[in-house]
């Protein structure tokens, strides 16, 4: 499981941690409160106490309990930008937040490194920049 690394300055940085936080906040009311990936104060652990929960409780009063599991791991690595910013535009965010979108998601230019290997520079149409 390798993790991307950043060359970004610190200033960029705190740019996108506060473009993420802005977006998070037009987000909420879209986003189920049963979501718990990729959401602040929520996660795995939290999910796996709510489904206990639930379990705790239909055994409890003998009902059914089925359960399908999915696995959406690195899920944020593979989205398609054109969607992305596709959804965004149906979902009602402002053309010129859109379009500035795009422009951060475009043309960004990516190297991979594996101990003293370095790929050649490439440019990615999915995924989500990591800071």
């Amino acid at each position: 499981n390798y993790r991307g690394i950043t060359t970004l300055s610190a200033g960029a940085k705190v740019f996108e941690v506060v473009v993420q936080n802005s977006l998070l906040n037009c987000c909420r009311s879209l986003i189920s409160t049963r979501q718990h990936g990729f959401f602040p104060r929520r996660s795995v652990t939290t999910n796996l106490v709510e489904f206990v929960s639930h379990c705790h409780a239909a055994f409890a009063s003998g009902a059914q309990m089925d359960v399908i599991y999915t696995d959406l791991k690195a899920a944020f690595d593979r989205v398609n930008h054109r969607l992305l910013l596709a959804k965004l535009a149906r979902l009602g965010f402002s053309a010129s937040l859109v379009e500035w979108l795009e422009s951060y998601l475009t043309n960004r230019r990516y190297r991979v490194k594996v101990d003293c290997m370095t790929s050649r520079e490439f440019v990615s149409c999915s995924g989500v920049h990591k800071a």
